[in-house]
């Protein structure tokens, strides 16, 4: 095969749709590190989800140095300085709403609230701008080394499939030594990700929460069986496969997390009531229900993952491309 074609989205997506029970572990994984990081950072997914607007754009900004300059360097390790040195627009709340889905007046809530916490700062004629101060500098590197580890690992995971020799360790540094034009499409997507479920969940927090579920079934299933899209939101597993055993706690996904153990539980309930989840009566711990996922009005499981791998195919897409080059 063309090694070309191995790095196009379609081709990308149909690997990851017929390997969907092997490879989606890892970019459940990669998602729930992202968000918890996002969660534990601003306090809140929708606030935070803000904040990924407002840091996409500053990497876009960083990211034109280097058509003034190819030697330009885009690494993390240069991140804390580059970011001072870059014009930010002004952003408009309406546009804010429009590319996260949130109603304008929670984006505006929600914005107040970040410029008292000295996440979004306000500038001259009250231009709103994300500049991380220095105080926040040790957690912000050490929740971005953790994103990165668990992106890497999603990238290797997808390489293995595609007979690509690329090593980990390669992934990741390449990853770090390009950061801002890696991140730039990583926050990108990871918009348009949000942005869906925003509008369909209307709670950020529950995306979270259902998603470690999800992570645990899938990483059980895994496991004891390989197959592809239809075998899972179809529930065409082996009969031996008792999906009860895969199940969590409201303790485990608030540690997880870090959103509290008592929002964890009401939720969860909430799951339990959409019929997307059930709860073991003796264990009280929640597990999917699997019967459900392609048929649930509520919770739009199925189109839901659909969208996930056509808008992180295209990622993967443009990082495979990258290291390539």
């Amino acid at each position: 095969m063309d090694k070309d074609k191995k790095f196009e989205k379609t081709y990308i997506e149909k690997v990851l749709t017929e390997n969907f029970i092997r490879l989606m572990p890892t970019f459940y994984e990669m998602q729930s590190v992202f968000l918890s990081g996002i969660y534990k950072r601003y306090g809140d997914l929708e606030g935070g989800n803000i904040v990924i607007f407002f840091a996409r754009d500053l990497h876009l900004e960083i990211l034109r140095m280097r058509e003034k300059d190819l030697n330009f360097d885009l690494s993390l390790d240069k991140f804390w300085n580059n970011h001072k040195k870059v014009f930010q627009s002004k952003k408009k709340i309406i546009y804010i709403s429009q590319e996260t889905g949130l109603p304008k007046e929670t984006a505006r809530r929600k914005l107040i609230s970040l410029v008292k916490k000295k996440h979004i700062k306000k500038g001259d004629r009250n231009k709103l701008f994300w500049e991380p101060a220095f105080e926040f500098k040790e957690s912000y590197i050490k929740i971005i080394e953790e994103e990165i580890t668990s992106l890497s690992k999603f990238i290797y995971e997808q390489g293995k499939f595609l007979n690509l020799n690329l090593p980990y360790i390669k992934i990741q540094k390449e990853i770090k030594n390009n950061y801002c034009f890696f991140w730039y499409h990583y926050l990108n997507f990871q918009l348009e990700y949000l942005k869906f479920w925003q509008l369909k969940l209307k709670d950020l927090e529950m995306l979270l929460i259902g998603m470690q579920a999800q992570i645990q079934a899938l990483s059980f299933i895994s496991k004891k069986t390989s197959g592809n899209f239809d075998s899972f939101f179809n529930n065409k597993l082996p009969k031996n496969i008792n999906i009860r055993d895969a199940n969590i706690s409201a303790t485990s996904i608030s540690e997880i997390t870090g959103i509290p153990r008592a929002t964890c539980i009401r939720k969860l309930e909430r799951f339990v009531k959409m019929k997307f989840l059930d709860k073991d009566k003796v264990s009280k711990r929640y597990f999917l229900l699997l019967s459900q996922l392609n048929t649930n009005p509520i919770v739009p499981a199925t189109e839901g993952m659909k969208r996930a791998i056509s808008i992180f195919s295209h990622f993967s897409s443009i990082v495979l491309k990258g290291l390539a080059r």
